[in-house]
This record gives structure tokens, C-alpha cells and sequence, in this order.
């Protein structure tokens, strides 16, 4: 007995399965895209394999056919072919974009919100490592991109006010509560003081965070220059971006309190936070002239420098999303879902009386019941602590067991 009661104790172990995953971010202000220089999708290339994004968001998109390219010639490339986007929306001035990894993530739906200069663009997500099924629990992120408007006037700082105060005002009007938010953007905000910084942050019902909660003056102060994220050059180039080097952040991914608290599945990875290619020894510089650029190899520097004047802003979150279920035995007559406590049963066909026995991780029957005469029934779980269970069906001709992670 005792060796028989092992040996079904390491079939049973291997079959927990929870989804796992790390989930990397980027945001990026491509520089007016195709406009500026169609050929540069070759320069976005080595700077997104290195990054490696499931979920790429980018700005200063002037054209669908510029999205098309970076998704066929920057993302898409090597073997790589997993990489999807949303679709091309042309709204006022230059507009957004999202590509995502479609190997672990899938697009719900999207939408633009109105401000007053350009749109901002929602898109909602959700994962789907290829183990999603019909009626089993998934994660949902909500996306967002924004251009706020640029240059350092107060009616400039004015503007980007009533932007963020618009896109506030949409999140009240959803219905809540909204799961997973990450917005990102070039936000040129020129320090925390202003208006705009805090009603994204605080204004409204839903609060959103600066995962690396640097507040002060980041306009043209050393003491910031590790979160720079503009200008990549000291010089214009034809493409018309912005010089004076690296002395402003401009670009921004902020977070919903879940994120950061880990409470919907998500949860933001401390550390990862960073504007990628920004060393900290590139105050006022070029982000490829001297010295050495330490924090990428030296091909990676100066494709940032020629992409754009703005460098991406990246991030990673832990993804460790909820269980569904998984059957045990071969019976596609029967399915089993389970969802907020409830396990859910369906037959194709009418049963006269089911035996329903929930057991736990070491074969202890802890509920019992019968059902009679249903096509499907629910089975509250919700008085059990949290771990693995086992759900016996049996109908006296055969019996389907399926295995549910309550957490």
C-alpha cells in the first residue's frame, strides 16, 4: 500500500500546472515614422531583438504601411514570426501603435480617446499561452499610448493638463473595475510639479503609479540623468529630431496599483525599469559619443541615436496568471470549467444521476453529493482553503476526473 500510494502521488504531482511567465514592455517615440526616413525599420531592428517586447508601444507613427514594415522588418525577422499588431487607426497629427507577442498574448480589443491635439490609443490584451480554453479564467491588460503636447510654455503645460484630464475621465466612464493598466507614451513633462503629471497619476477614481517613483525638476538637472530619455543627439539630423543631448524625460510607462501590488496576476518586476541604451554618463551627450557607451554594445547606441531623438522606456512584470482546469481522463462528452470558486460542469446530453466527489492533494474525499436529471451543474468551492483538488463525475457507466488549482 505504501508503495502503491507513492507511485500515485508522482503521477498525480506533474500535472499541476499554473502559468508562469515574465512579460516585457517598451514604449517608444519612433520619430515621425515612416515620414521621417522609411528605411528606418533596418535601425529599429537590432534595438527591439535586444529587447525582445511582448508588448511594443510606439508613438509619431505617420502611416498603416510604416506599421507594416517595422512588423514584417524589425520584428518579424530572424525566425522570428509571432509578433502581431493592432490595426492602424488615423486620427489627428501622427498616431500610436501596438505589436505583441502573440505566442503569449492576444488583442480583445482597441480604441482611440479624443484630447485635444491627438488621440490616445487603448488597447486591451490578454494572455493566452496556447492552454486557453472556453470558460477558463484569463488576465486582462489594458494598454495605453499618449503624445502629450510638446514644448514648455504654461498654455503648452495647460494643454497637457486637459489631455490627461480627458484620458482620466475616460477610465471613470468604464466600467470598474480596469485590471492591468500600463500607459506609456512621451508625456513632455518637464518636471513632477505639473499639472498633468499628477492628475495621471492621481486624478480620477483610478490611480496610476511611476513604478520608479522619481519625482523633481528633470529638466536639464544632472542629479536625473539616469531616467533621461531626450535627446539621443547633439546635433539635428535630416530627420529633424530634436539635439542638446540626453537632458530631459520626456517618456514615461506608468502602472495601475495592481501591477505594482501583484493583485491581478501582474505584477511589476523591481529594478527592470529603465530608459534602455541611457548609462548615466550621456548627461547633455549623444547616447553614442564618449565615453564608451556602458549600458549597450556600441551597433545598439547608434541605432538608438539614428532611430529616433527619444530613447524607449522598458520594463518587465511577473505574470503568474490563474488555473483553469485540466481533465485527467478521455471524455469529450463532459467539460469542466472552473471560475471564482465555482466548478462548472456540462454534458452534451441529459444525465439521469451524477456522483460529484471533490478530493484533495492526497485522495481525501472532502465533498460528496449527487445530481439528478441536469445537463450541467455548479459546484461551489469556496469554503475550501487554497491548493490542488481532484473533481470525480461519475455517471455508473463511466467517470471523468478533472484537476482544479484553487488559489
Amino acid at each position: 500500500m505504501k508503495k502503491l500510494y507513492i507511485f500515485t502521488f508522482i503521477i498525480l504531482f506533474p500535472l499541476v500546472y499554473k502559468a508562469q511567465d515574465t512579460i516585457t514592455v517598451m514604449a517608444y517615440n519612433i520619430l515621425n515614422y515612416p515620414l521621417s526616413n522609411s528605411t528606418k525599420a533596418d535601425t529599429l531592428k537590432p534595438i527591439v531583438l535586444d529587447i525582445k517586447p511582448d508588448i511594443f508601444l510606439i508613438t509619431e507613427l505617420t502611416s498603416g504601411t510604416g506599421a507594416t514594415t517595422i512588423l514584417n522588418d524589425a520584428l518579424n525577422v530572424n525566425g522570428i514570426t509571432y509578433y502581431q499588431k493592432a490595426n492602424y487607426m488615423d486620427g489627428p497629427d501622427t498616431d500610436n501603435m501596438l505589436f505583441f507577442n502573440s505566442n503569449k498574448l492576444k488583442l480583445k480589443s482597441q480604441y482611440e480617446i479624443p484630447t485635444v491635439l491627438r488621440n490616445i490609443s487603448e488597447y486591451v490584451l490578454y494572455y493566452d499561452d496556447g492552454n486557453l480554453t472556453p470558460g477558463t479564467d484569463t488576465t486582462f491588460i489594458h494598454c495605453y499610448m499618449a503624445h502629450l503636447k510638446a514644448s514648455n510654455t504654461p498654455s503648452d503645460s495647460i494643454q497637457r493638463n486637459q489631455e490627461a484630464t480627458s484620458f482620466k475621465n475616460y477610465l471613470d466612464n468604464k466600467a470598474q473595475p480596469i485590471e492591468n493598466i500600463i500607459m506609456g507614451g512621451d508625456f513632455n513633462l518637464y518636471t513632477s510639479t505639473e499639472a498633468a503629471y499628477n492628475t495621471l497619476l492621481n486624478g480620477g477614481s483610478v490611480a496610476l503609479n511611476d513604478p520608479i517613483n522619481t519625482p523633481g525638476e528633470w529638466h536639464n538637472d544632472f542629479n536625473y540623468r539616469f531616467v533621461h530619455t531626450q535627446s539621443t543627439r547633439t546635433f539635428i539630423e535630416s530627420d529633424g529630431g530634436a539635439s542638446g543631448g540626453l537632458d530631459d524625460r520626456f517618456d514615461f510607462l506608468l502602472t495601475g496599483t495592481d501591477i505594482i501590488n501583484g493583485t491581478n496576476h501582474l505584477e511589476y518586476i523591481t529594478g527592470t525599469y529603465k530608459a534602455y541604451g541611457n548609462d548615466g554618463n550621456h548627461y547633455n551627450k549623444a547616447i553614442n559619443g564618449t565615453p564608451t557607451n556602458t549600458a549597450v554594445p556600441a551597433n545598439i547606441a547608434n541605432a538608438l541615436y539614428y532611430m529616433s531623438d527619444h530613447l524607449p522606456v522598458v520594463m518587465k512584470m511577473y505574470y503568474e496568471g490563474p488555473t483553469g482546469i485540466e481533465d485527467l481522463t478521455d471524455n469529450n462528452l463532459w467539460k469542466g470549467f472552473y471560475s471564482n470558486d465555482y466548478f462548472k460542469f456540462v454534458s452534451t446530453e441529459n444525465e439521469n444521476k451524477l456522483t460529484v466527489e471533490v478530493l484533495d492533494l492526497v485522495g481525501k474525499t472532502v465533498k460528496k453529493e449527487s445530481v439528478f436529471n441536469q445537463k450541467s451543474f455548479n459546484l461551489n468551492l469556496s469554503e475550501y482553503t487554497n491548493g490542488l483538488y481532484f473533481v470525480k463525475v461519475n455517471n455508473q457507466k463511466f467517470q471523468k476526473t478533472f484537476r482544479i488549482v484553487k488559489y
